[in-house]
């Protein structure tokens, strides 16, 4: 067996004990004062690196694959949420409860969804359906304006007006 301090000796024959070179590492493994220590030893190559023209052991040295992990997108986590969902929402509500302010708030919420991207179809509907009764309650109030006007309209022309005020 070699001694496990002497370094490597690759033109040696088994069996021979190769002896300290001038400026190698003394058979205990310390470098003699004044000496230079074996890797920068005449006729050896430096520690760690390769020599020109031959390959290193171990791993290959080369760029890792393009497109080995998926890029961008929201791989951990919840999915991200439509920023006018909430707003579509209350727009549709609206709808029912107040139709101009439903033709507003479903507006303003298809917009921030449109704009992040998303179909927002709840506003959509919450403005189609506040354009839509904001029509009806306009054509009914003016049915009703129109209708008390020809009321006092026609109890004027006859000269009956106790007969326009009760309906």
């Amino acid at each position: 067996m070699s001694d496990p301090y002497q370094p490597y000796q690759p033109y040696s024959q088994p069996g021979q004990q190769a002896a300290p070179q001038a400026g190698g590492p003394s058979p205990q493994g310390y470098a003699q004062p004044g000496h230079a220590p074996a890797d920068e030893a005449p006729g050896y190559p430096q520690a760690g690196y390769p020599q020109p023209g031959h390959p290193q052991a171990g791993y290959p040295q080369g760029a890792y694959p393009q497109g080995a992990y998926p890029q961008g997108g929201y791989a951990y986590g919840y999915p991200p949420e439509d920023p006018g969902k909430a707003m579509g929402i209350v727009g549709f509500v609206m709808a029912f409860l107040f139709a101009p302010a439903g033709i507003v708030l479903s507006a303003i919420g298809r917009s921030q969804s449109r704009r992040a991207g998303f179909p927002n179809p709840l506003a959509t509907w919450g403005l189609w359906l506040s354009i839509v009764f904001t029509a009806v309650s306009v054509l009914y109030v003016l049915f009703f304006v129109v209708l008390l006007g020809f009321g006092l309209f026609g109890a004027a022309t006859y000269g009956d007006y106790s007969s326009a005020l009760t309906v």
